[in-house]
């Protein structure tokens, strides 16, 4: 199991091409994330401010489409079934409540059922159900 510091090393890059790039990299970069949100140790810390991803993954989820926007669902999914990473997922600050909102509202397929999936892990918190309400 690597160390927080260790994952953060790994991931900070990929954070990078995740926000620059809007081709394959960034599709490659955000499969990568995805495999990584699947290893129950690192969901916490991934899920964290102090990694600063999630705010990465909305900006995706807001404006992109395709490999992309399944990669980043994929990856929200997999973090959201992380109890501690709720409340914070649920935010207002953060806006993916909106983004995966307007992904339902958009896209009635696959994208769609992988983002209501998303919003029925973070509206298991309390604190969520007054903003998702």
């Amino acid at each position: 199991m690597a160390s927080n510091e260790e994952l953060k090393s790994f991931i900070l890059p990929l954070i990078d091409t995740i926000q620059s790039d809007r081709g394959d990299a960034r599709v490659n970069a955000l499969g990568t994330v995805w495999n990584l949100s699947a290893v129950d140790e690192n969901g916490v810390y991934m899920g964290s401010k102090d990694l600063g991803l999630l705010p990465a993954l909305v900006a995706v989820a807001s404006s992109s489409s395709g490999d992309a926007r399944m990669n980043v669902l994929g990856i929200l999914m997999n973090l959201s079934v992380t109890e501690d990473n709720r409340a914070y997922m649920g935010s207002k600050d953060l806006g993916l409540v909106f983004a995966l909102v307007e992904v339902v509202l958009s896209n009635r397929g696959e994208a769609g059922v992988s983002a209501l999936g998303t919003l029925w892990n973070l509206s298991a918190v309390s604190e969520n159900g007054v903003y998702m309400g």
